[in-house]
């Protein structure tokens, strides 16, 4: 009897065995080495020398990284790989909203629509995209999704772009007096002081010492309605009052003068009393305006509370304005020729960021 008769368990795991074995020689002949692949004949530690990291190399390496990256769309479609469209900003990333998926209501970091400049044609993949001017009007992207009225600061966020202007058209933009910024405002009171008055042929005259004035400067007598001759005052009403007051010293009570005379700048509605042979400070101050043009960056209007200043060529030149106040909240200006008045906000050091870089076309 044969082995095979006896035992065909045996004969069938030898048969087995002797494939499995063929089967490994098999791949071990075809399947690349770790050589083949990697190029590595030895994995001896070896030593390489240094290479000089190139200055290009570098900045294009940050630049990317301030560069969004848009995710490519699938090219074969199938369901299952087809993810929406998101928006990486590696400049957000870790601690901002670095991850946007792109829809109808995205905005960039900025708080600008992205709908809104593909509505455009614009590359909002462009880190740059805000500041760039297309149109050539003086005017960035995002001032003009803005589209601020006079007067008003508004955050991109809190704007749904219905009332943007064109960002290629040239003759779309906001209005250019939008654009005008109280830099600063600077206290320059004079000291004056009411002396003295008297009666003559029934008219009040009245004394009037500016004490940061020569003598030879000082004004003479004056009446109400008179002009002072100085920062634009003129003579106001006099209201003149006694007062029956306890004088802390010796306890006497004095029939005192306590009349005040006014000073009127009547243009910009300002009133300033002058209780008698009192020195007082004058509300004086000097403005200074910038408008966020590229042209004007580096232009500055100073002018006096009181005080007509023109609009910037080409953009404001003419209109004239009258400065009726600036604090540090801003200023108030009054146009010349309507009479319309504007609250001109305080500059805010980010908005430099938003006006474009180079000229602008002619308005």
């Amino acid at each position: 009897m044969s082995f095979l008769t006896k035992s065909p368990e045996r004969t069938i795991l030898a048969v087995a065995l002797l494939v499995l074995a063929l089967g490994a020689a098999t791949l071990a002949y075809f399947y690349p080495s770790v050589s083949d692949i990697t190029g590595v004949k030895n994995q001896d530690p070896q030593g390489h020398p240094s290479v000089m990291l190139k200055t290009e190399d570098l900045q294009a390496t940050l630049a990317s990284w301030d560069t969004p990256v848009l995710w490519p769309d699938p090219t074969n479609h199938q369901r299952l790989f087809d993810s929406d469209p998101y928006l990486f900003y590696p400049s957000a990333y870790p601690t901002g909203d670095y991850i946007k998926k792109i829809g109808p209501d995205t905005r960039s970091p900025s708080g600008v629509f992205l709908s809104w400049y593909q509505k455009y044609g614009l590359d909002f993949t462009d880190p740059n995209v805000d500041r760039e001017d297309p149109d050539g009007d003086g005017f960035s992207n995002i001032v003009e999704f803005r589209n601020e009225p006079v007067g008003v600061k508004l955050k991109a966020e809190d704007c749904d772009g219905t009332k943007s202007t064109n960002p290629q058209d040239p003759k779309s933009h906001p209005d250019f007096l939008a654009r005008l910024r109280l830099q600063k405002f600077e206290l320059r009171p004079f000291h004056i002081q009411f002396k003295g008055y008297e009666q003559l042929n029934g008219v009040y005259q009245f004394q009037l010492s500016l004490t940061d004035v020569p003598s030879y400067n000082q004004p003479p007598l004056k009446k109400t309605g008179d002009d002072l001759g100085f920062e634009g005052y003129t003579i106001g009403a006099f209201h003149q009052n006694f007062q029956d007051v306890v004088d802390p010293a010796t306890k006497a009570v004095v029939h005192t003068d306590v009349s005040v005379l006014d000073l009127n700048k009547s243009e910009i509605g300002l009133t300033v009393p002058l209780p008698f042979r009192q020195i007082i400070d004058s509300p004086e101050s000097t403005a200074d305006f910038i408008m966020l043009m590229p042209t004007e960056v580096d232009k500055v209007i100073k002018v006096s509370r009181g005080k007509i200043f023109k609009g910037p060529a080409p953009y404001l030149n003419d209109r004239a304005f009258l400065v009726i106040k600036a604090d540090d909240s801003g200023a108030v200006i009054r146009d010349t020729k309507t009479n319309q008045e504007f609250n001109i906000p305080k500059l805010d050091p980010a908005e430099w960021d938003e006006v474009p870089v180079g000229a602008p076309k002619s308005p």
